[in-house]
Formats: structure tokens, C-alpha cells, sequence
């Protein structure tokens, strides 16, 4: 059977194939349209690329599934957004009830000339499939955290035996997600955009202000955000500039109470789940933890659970994120039909293009390009002489981080490294960090805690011994956020990085995600080449062949 899973109608539109218990394609709408996170989109580029890659029709699919239910017995609250251009009010409204419908049948109408069938599933149920169902876990705790879905911002659930039972929800306006977007345009960044920012912010503060404890206090319940810091448009309230100060604009300088504020948010954020780690492991009785949402990208937070002693394991959905919830419409209802799920090893679910592809479009832009059959031995040797690559191969990876298939590449050897990047290729903030890809044979080495992190989605703290041998990937307090790479995940990947080491003595590098800021990630050869030609990088290793300036 094939089960189809969309998202989409606020942000981050996405489609999700399953064939029986197989994931066939998952991709974002963004990386076909080209706008970053799609607001209001139709996910009809990514359904017809999952329909192509299985070469099937949409009639051949059994079933479809979408990410918000509009039975939801609390779907009524009003919320505007600047982020969806505009006054616009989201799910909620009585007479917005029928705009969910309105999406889903009129984007297969419009674009696929097809009437489905759609089961609607909760919103949070879908964020907790994705994760659960994926985890390689029989029996777990699971906590999905975002902005807000339906009327639910935080679900606690019991995931045994393939069932996900619900133990708590919180309702909007109660939602961390909320209460960090709003801190983050608080700063002078954009919500559902800039919090990776505040995140990365966060260690050059080192002053806790006290009002964070009324902002978000812990309860013997879990936790109460107190909404009057929240303006109902997803940012923060005339309140909240009365009991912190005037707002920074996104065009002046951080200052050291800036950060104190990043770093104030970040800390409460940490302790507010680590607290409903402790309270629903306790109800559960499982130290297993899934997780999803998009508060759950939040890498720094997730590391802190895991040092915390709280659990014995963590698997987070690392397209945590609404683009999540494609998948687990999708895996939902695959599992209700009665298949069953192995653990996520990869995410390397979107399109790929051969060498003769390659070619083809390198002449038609009359491109010269060396061909090299052993271009991992090649480019090593160039990032090992300090030069910055475009890493353009296989299978494209889902989700906001990339993971050594649409990646910029550099030795992480080299101090300068991480300003460099930032200044001349990234054109972004200097204070923000990179990501090491390590070897898993050898992550122990960098590792305080030692714990596999395929996904760039959770934090570790690097032995202080270590930290002089990669310091362009380790961030001001200390910490990597790290990918492991496995042979068997990423094959070529793999080789690289360990021709890399072979000639340097060091199994890392350092991966950013292939793009300029503001754009999604590349998707084509076109895009790659177009990113290559206007950003500071010295080659481009796109399939076999090799671009240099």
C-alpha cells in the first residue's frame, strides 16, 4: 500500500511517500520553489516528485493524510502572522474551519486534477509518529513542543507497542514555542527563522535575568507561559517592552543585555523541558525520549537532556519541524494498516542526479569541469590545503541541516575558518557557529558523552583537550553540534571525511549547509553552480566532476 503524508497551509509545506513500511521519498516544497519555508504553500511540487520517484499516479496512492484536524474539539483561536505576509488569521475561527478542507482539496484539484480522500490527523499526533515510530524504540516518552498546532503547543505522550497515548496537552496561548519566538523578535530577529540564531547567541551571555522565571514559570503540572509577553502575532507585546526594554532592531549592534536576554530564554527553555522530562519519564516509567516539534530543533536544548541524567536514550525526528509532519501523517497511517517501523538511519529521502545529468548541464551553461573517479580523494586533498568546498552529491537530505550531501566543506583545523565562511560565503552573523561531520569509528574522541548524532540535532560537550584540534567547529561555551557519519549511511560521505583524516590526522570537517542566508538549500546542478559563482568558495565537487576558480 502507499500512504502519502502532506503538510503545510501556515509554513514548511512537505510531502512523504510510504510504500507499506518503507520510506520512498520525502521532500520540502521549498526546495522546488525556492522560497524558505513556503508560507501558505501547497506542497504540489514535492507530491509530484514522491509520486515520480515510486512511478506511480496519485490515484495509486491508498491513502492520504494531513497534518491538521479540523474536528479538533479545541481548534478555535485566533492568531495573526507577519511571517504569512500579512493580518492573516490562521486555523481557528469558526468560518476557518473549512479553510482546512479548502487547502488540501483544492491543491490536489488544481494541481493533480484529483478529489482524494484525506484522513486529517492532530497535529501533535503526527509530530509524535514522526518521531516515535521512527525511534527504533518499543516503548518510550514522547514530548512534541512548537508554536502551536490545532490549540495544542506541548503534547506529552506514552508510545508502547506501536500505540501513542496521549497523557497531556497544553493549549495556546501556553506554548515555549511562543514564548521563544517572541524573545527571538524580541532581539531583532525573525520568528520561525531567527531562533536558531538566539540559540547560537545564547553563550555569550553569561547573566540569568530572574524575570525569566515569571515568564515561564515550572509548575508542579509543567509549565505556564505568561501570555501577556505574547501579541498574538507570534512576537512580543507592548508588556513585554515594559518589563525588559526597548527591543532591539534587526540593523543594531548586540549588546551584552542582548545576550544576557538570549541566554536568560535559552537557560529557561532548557530547564522548562528538562523538568517535563523528569514528570512524564516519571508517568511513563520509560527513559527512552522521543521528540518532536519545532522547538525540538532546538540542538542545544536536546544536548542538555541528554547530559541531564534524566534518560537512557533520545531520538529526535530531525525534520522536527511541520516539513516533519509529512512523514508522520504518512507513517501514522501506515502503521494503523498494521506495518511496522525500523529505526531512522538517514534522511536522504530527495532528488539525486547522475553524472551524464551533470554533464549535460555543465554544457549547456559552457562550463568546464574536470572529471575525476575518485572525487572524495581529490576534494580531501584541497580541503586539507585549506580551500573551501561545495559538496553537491547523492541523494538529497530533508530537514534544516545538511548532512554531507548539499554541504559547504572546510578544514576545521584552522581558527580562522569559522569567520572566513561567515563573512565571505554564508554573509551572516559572526557570532554563529558550524558544524563538525566526525567519523562514528571515531567519535568517542570528541564526545563527553558518547552517543551517535546522524541528525546535527544535538549538542555535545567537547573534552577540553580536544577542543585546540578542530576550534573552528566549537562554539564559545565549549560545545559541537555534531554530525556522525557511518559508512553504511553515506557511503561516499564516509570516504572523504576518512581521505581527510588519512592525510591530516583529523576524521572531521567542518559542514555547513549549502546556501546563502535567506535561501533554501540547493536543490539542482544549476543552483549549486549559480551558489559557487557567488560566494567565496574556492571549488565545486558536483557528482564526479570538479569546478574550481
Amino acid at each position: 500500500m502507499y500512504f502519502l503524508g502532506i503538510s503545510g497551509m501556515m509554513h514548511d509545506p512537505a510531502a512523504c511517500l510510504v510504500r507499506d513500511n518503507e520510506i520512498v521519498a520525502f521532500v520540502e516544497e521549498e526546495r522546488f520553489n525556492r522560497i524558505k519555508h513556503s508560507p501558505k504553500s501547497f506542497p504540489s511540487k514535492a507530491v509530484a516528485f514522491c509520486l515520480k520517484r515510486a512511478g506511480i499516479k496519485i490515484s495509486d496512492v491508498d491513502k492520504i493524510g494531513f497534518h491538521f484536524n479540523p474536528s479538533y474539539k479545541n481548534l478555535f483561536w485566533k492568531r495573526k502572522s507577519q511571517f504569512l505576509r500579512g493580518p492573516e488569521q490562521l486555523v481557528g475561527t469558526p468560518y476557518l474551519r473549512s479553510s482546512v478542507f479548502s487547502f488540501v482539496e483544492s491543491g490536489f484539484k488544481k494541481n493533480f486534477k484529483y478529489k482524494p480522500k484525506v484522513e486529517y490527523i492532530d497535529h501533535h499526533m503526527a509530530h509524535a509518529a514522526s518521531s516515535f515510530h521512527l525511534s527504533g524504540f518499543n516503548d518510550a516518552t514522547v514530548l512534541t513542543i512548537d508554536g502551536a498546532g490545532e490549540s495544542t503547543a506541548t503534547m506529552a505522550a506514552h508510545g508502547a507497542d506501536n500505540e501513542i497515548n496521549v497523557i497531556k496537552e497544553f493549549a495556546v496561548p501556553n506554548s515555549l514555542g511562543i514564548a521563544y519566538m517572541a524573545m527571538t523578535e524580541w532581539l531583532g530577529f525573525q520568528a520561525f527563522e531567527g531562533e536558531g540564531k538566539v540559540m547560537g547567541l545564547a553563550p555569550y551571555g553569561n547573566r540569568y535575568l530572574k524575570i525569566f522565571d515569571s515568564i515561564i514559570k515550572k509548575t508542579s503540572g509543567g509549565y505556564k507561559f505568561d501570555e501577556r509577553y505574547d501579541n498574538k502575532a507570534w512576537s512580543y507585546s507592548d508588556y513585554a517592552v515594559g518589563a525588559l526594554g526597548k527591543p532591539r532592531l534587526s540593523n543594531e549592534e548586540i549588546l551584552k543585555y542582548h545576550k544576557n536576554v538570549a541566554y536568560s530564554v535559552q537557560s529557561r527553555l532548557e530547564e522548562t523541558v528538562k523538568h517535563l522530562v523528569e514528570k512524564f519519564v516519571g508517568e511513563t516509567g520509560s527513559k527512552n525520549l522521543c521528540l518532536a516539534g519545532g522547538v525540538a530543533l532546538n540542538s542545544k536544548m536536546n544536548g542538555e537532556i541528554l547530559y541531564s541524567g534524566l534518560i537512557d536514550d533520545i531520538f529526535i525526528q530531525p525534520a522536527a519541524n511541520d516539513a516533519g509532519n509529512a512523514i508522520g501523517c504518512a507513517v501514522k497511517m501506515a502503521v494503523d494498516c498494521g506495518n511496522r517501523f525500523g529505526k531512522m538511519e538517514h534522511i536522504y529521502y530527495g532528488p539525486e542526479y547522475q553524472d551524464d545529468e551533470i554533464k549535460k548541464t555543465l554544457q549547456m551553461l559552457k562550463i568546464e569541469a574536470a572529471y575525476h573517479t575518485d572525487i572524495a580523494g581529490k576534494v580531501a586533498e584541497l580541503l586539507a590545503k585549506g580551500k573551501i568546498v561545495g559538496w553537491f552529491q547523492g541523494k538529497m537530505e530533508a530537514g534544516p541541516r545538511a548532512l554531507g550531501n548539499r554541504s559547504i566543506l572546510a578544514d576545521p583545523r584552522d581558527p580562522k575558518m569559522k569567520d572566513t565562511i561567515n563573512f565571505f560565503v554564508k554573509h551572516r552573523e559572526s557570532f554563529r557557529p558550524f558544524c563538525p561531520s566526525i567519523l562514528d569509528e571515531k567519535r568517542n574522541k570528541y564526545f563527553e558523552v558518547d552517543h551517535e548524532t546522524p541528525f546535527m540535532i544535538l549538542i555535545q560537550k567537547v573534552p577540553k583537550d580536544v577542543q585546540k584540534e578542530i576550534p573552528a567547529v566549537v562554539h564559545v561555551d565549549g560545545t559541537i553540534r555534531s554530525q556522525t557519519v557511518r559508512k553504511d549511511q553515506n557511503p561516499k560521505y564516509h570516504k572523504l571525511i576518512s581521505e581527510f583524516y588519512r592525510l591530516t590526522g583529523v576524521p572531521v570537517l567542518l559542514n555547513t549547509s549549502f546556501n546563502v542566508a535567506g535561501e533554501p538549500i540547493v536543490n539542482t546542478p544549476q543552483e549549486a553552480i549559480a551558489d559557487f559563482y557567488r560566494e567565496g568558495i574556492d571549488a565545486l565537487a558536483i557528482g564526479n566532476y570538479l569546478l574550481t576558480k
